[in-house]
């Protein structure tokens, strides 16, 4: 391989993949740099007895763009539509699931909530407006607009199902950047979602035939340059008219040059790597908290079926002191993923609230634990057919107050360094559509 690369691309995740893609629509020249033996980053699918399982990302929000993307790359017919009953989602309160909306107005006509919550509720629109740019937590500007009961209730478990996040520490600018902006515009959160209601739709939930890492496998084999595994950037350096990248290959320290880096690791591999640039960066980098989670797949036979109310899944707000986060019902939304007559759950576990379950209890009890506490509250008496656990220990980004900080740190070595561009996903945002987006404007700025 040539020494000299006008553009590596550290780490072979979506966000590599995607930006080797745009640059090679544009015929520039690049190499991939990752450090396992597989593409894909978190994406990981597994087929046991009939079922397919995803570790990682269990379906996607998508886009317009996204769904013209998937067609681009030749993966519409692989492309699953989700059910009309994954329209159906449920909360749980004193150990019964109850349907619940994010619209305000059938939240107020629900059982799921106090009288007291409705009416603070009911009431936001004309509480006084808090106008400053501050920096501010999810539960201080859920509470203050709205209340602890829906804070605690309704926020916590939602944040908890995308983050995996404490909303006492999760920024609101950062997580659900359109509230504090509703509430600056119109002086109020619900007078904003309902003038707004227009530019909220649009997305549709979708998952792949075989499992979501269809998608890293298609993008690598369109990609003209494969991706060379097991090479973990360890440092880079100026030199006199590009940059040195440091790699570790086989137990051996290999150099590159570049005219262009693109980091699209996580914040604590990236943090090593530009140590040598930027020691306080690298620091900063390295305190991104990234809570230990566990995906655990449950597959039941008949009983399950007949009994589990028909929805996306469900969510546990922490009041609720159980041990799991909350459940997916793969099988409800994209019923291939289980054989007929069966039902896939995808239980999540962990998560900046509870990660200290792992140390407390060990990987085998706590899942014993999650097990008995699901069957019990969905009213199943046969123990599942199917039980796999995947732990990351290393999970979701936590963009918590301060990130704003973090992001003009990020801006001003990157001005810094022209060349160099920080792009992981706690910098263009977890979900795949978004990593997707931002990968053409990467390409741009090559």
């Amino acid at each position: 391989m040539d020494t000299h690369q006008p553009v590596i691309i550290v780490g072979a995740g979506i966000a590599g993949l995607t930006v080797a893609y745009e640059l090679q629509k544009k015929g520039i020249p690049y190499q991939i740099l990752e450090a396992g033996d597989k593409a894909g980053g978190v994406i990981r699918s597994l087929h046991i007895d009939g079922y397919e399982l995803d570790a990682g990302p269990n379906s996607i929000g998508a886009t317009p763009d996204t769904l013209s993307f998937l067609t681009e790359i030749g993966l519409k017919d692989v492309v699953m539509e989700a059910t009309a009953a994954s329209k159906n989602r449920f909360l749980v309160r004193n150990g019964q699931l109850h349907s619940i909306s994010p619209n305000p107005v059938k939240i107020i006509s629900s059982k799921y909530v106090s009288g007291g919550a409705k009416w603070r509720l009911f009431t936001e629109s004309f509480r006084k407006a808090d106008k400053t740019t501050q920096e501010e937590s999810v539960s201080s500007f859920v509470t203050r607009r709205f209340g602890a009961e829906i804070m605690e209730y309704v926020f916590e478990p939602v944040l908890s199902g995308i983050y995996a996040g404490n909303p006492d520490k999760l920024s609101i600018q950062e997580v659900l950047p359109m509230l504090p902006k509703w509430e600056k515009t119109y002086g109020s959160v619900t007078r904003g979602m309902m003038k707004s209601k227009g530019d909220m739709g649009g997305r549709k939930i979708i998952a792949f035939k075989g499992g979501n890492q269809v998608l890293p496998e298609k993008l690598v084999s369109l990609l003209h340059t494969p991706v060379k595994m097991g090479c973990k950037v360890t440092g880079i350096t100026k030199g006199a008219t590009d940059y040195i990248v440091q790699y570790e290959e086989n137990g051996q320290t290999q150099m590159l040059n570049a005219g262009h880096v693109i980091f699209t690791t996580p914040a604590y591999a990236t943090a090593g790597a530009v140590a040598a640039l930027d020691a306080s960066l690298s620091d900063t980098l390295k305190a991104l908290h990234y809570p230990h989670m566990g995906v655990l797949h449950l597959g039941f036979g008949k009983e399950a079926k007949d009994k589990i109310p028909e929805g996306f899944g469900f969510l546990v707000p922490h009041a609720e002191k159980k041990h799991f986060l909350g459940a997916i019902c793969n099988s409800a939304v994209f019923p291939n993923r289980a054989p007929e007559g069966k039902v896939l759950f995808t239980v999540f576990v962990g998560g900046a609230q509870q990660e200290s379950l792992f140390d407390q209890l060990g990987a085998t009890q706590l899942q014993a634990t999650v097990v008995k506490e699901f069957m019990e509250l969905l009213g199943l008496t046969t123990a599942p057919e199917l039980q796999k656990f995947s732990e990351w220990q290393k999970a979701i980004p936590q963009l918590n107050v301060g990130f704003a900080a973090t992001r003009e740190m990020i801006k001003s070595f990157e001005v810094r360094n022209p060349g160099i561009i920080v792009a992981g996903n706690y910098v263009t945002g977890v979900s795949i559509p978004g990593i997707i987006s931002a990968a053409k404007g990467i390409a741009e700025r090559v």
